[in-house]
């Protein structure tokens, strides 16, 4: 099988590293990164005929860390935190039916505006969820999208069964890490499934993807009994099998001896170990009412996640209803004994 094959699954492999060793922890850097900026605006209206919502980057925490140490190990995604609020709004984006038409090859930094933007921008009324900057899997055509993702992409690299998009960031926030977004199509070049690596932004949090998607039809998670080397990684998982899309959440837990706990607080997030707990989520997605298994969906060797059901109190309709509630802390409680291996 060849390497962007692999990377197109969403093949983690540190994730099963993590689990039996963690590197020290690190102090994060303090950066702020600027408003998009008017040249990017004016760029943006004049290629797609609609002005673009004007977004406000937080101030974003980051550390170094390597996501393709070399071309054969993928590892887990990094990046820099920063605060991005979805914003429903009307952007016009490139769709299954638009006729492909060129656009103009950003400069680098106009280019990782775009994304900034693009990412900020997200959750609008016209391209929800399994829309991603305006491809829906089952629906678009690789080559409708490609001329709008070669404009800004550092690299687009094609298999026979889909293409690695390598994307920028902001030179501030890319220092030692990629982003990269995986397309899967069919033998017709239509794009059955997207795999979006985790870019450390925040605005996609459980709270967040559950107000605007609703009560996930499935919820998995996998933990450990007790830290390991100063940390206690927590995965979860939150399913939208009718809709086509999974977000995969990674944090630093905690324990009493008797209980794990898991938060998965909105908002900015101050991490000491972005390379292991990246504030956004990894996302996939794929054609609606198209089944996908959990194997399918976490896609890590040696890696086995349980139903929320099994090993909390909770449901998917309760944690729905835990997580959107205002006076309750987004928080899962596991028994430690029940993770024991």
């Amino acid at each position: 099988m060849k390497l962007i094959d692999i990377l197109l699954l969403g093949i983690d492999v540190v994730i099963v590293l993590l689990l039996v060793s963690c590197q020290p922890k690190t102090e994060p850097i303090t950066i702020t990164v600027p408003p998009v900026s008017v040249t990017e605006k004016a760029r943006f209206e004049a290629t797609s005929g609609t002005a673009p919502v004007t977004t406000t980057l937080a101030t974003i925490t980051m550390e170094t860390a390597t996501l393709f140490p070399t071309l054969v190990t993928l590892v887990t995604p990094t990046g820099a935190a920063a605060t991005l609020t979805p914003i429903l709004t009307q952007t016009a984006l490139p769709t299954e039916t638009m006729t492909p038409t060129p656009w103009p090859t950003l400069p680098p930094d106009e280019a990782a505006e775009r994304v900034i933007f693009l990412l900020a921008d997200n959750q609008n009324a016209d391209c929800l969820l399994p829309c991603w900057w305006g491809a829906t899997p089952g629906q678009t055509q690789w080559q409708d999208i490609k001329p709008f993702l070669k404009s800004f992409a550092i690299k687009i690299t094609e298999s026979p069964k889909g293409a690695l998009v390598k994307i920028p960031l902001p030179k501030s926030i890319a220092m030692h890490g990629f982003s990269y977004i995986g397309y899967g199509w069919n033998k017709s070049q239509t794009i059955r499934v997207i795999s979006v690596h985790s870019v450390n932004v925040s605005g996609y949090d459980p709270k967040a993807m559950m107000t605007l998607y609703g009560v996930p039809d499935e919820v998995w998670l996998t933990t450990l009994d007790t830290p390991r080397e100063g940390v206690l990684p927590f995965q979860l998982i939150i399913v939208y099998q009718k809709q086509g899309i999974s977000f995969h959440y990674y944090v630093d837990a905690s324990t009493d001896g008797e209980s794990v706990t898991a938060c998965f607080e909105p908002g900015v997030v101050e991490i000491e170990r972005p390379d292991l707990f990246p504030v956004g989520p990894r996302i996939r997605l794929w054609e609606p009412g198209q089944y996908k298994t959990i194997d399918e969906i976490a896609n890590i060797p040696l890696e086995i996640y349980f139903p929320l059901e099994e090993k909390t109190d909770l449901t998917p309709q309760t944690l729905y209803e835990k997580f959107i509630n205002p006076n309750e802390r987004p928080c899962i409680d596991t028994p430690a004994n029940s993770w024991k291996y």
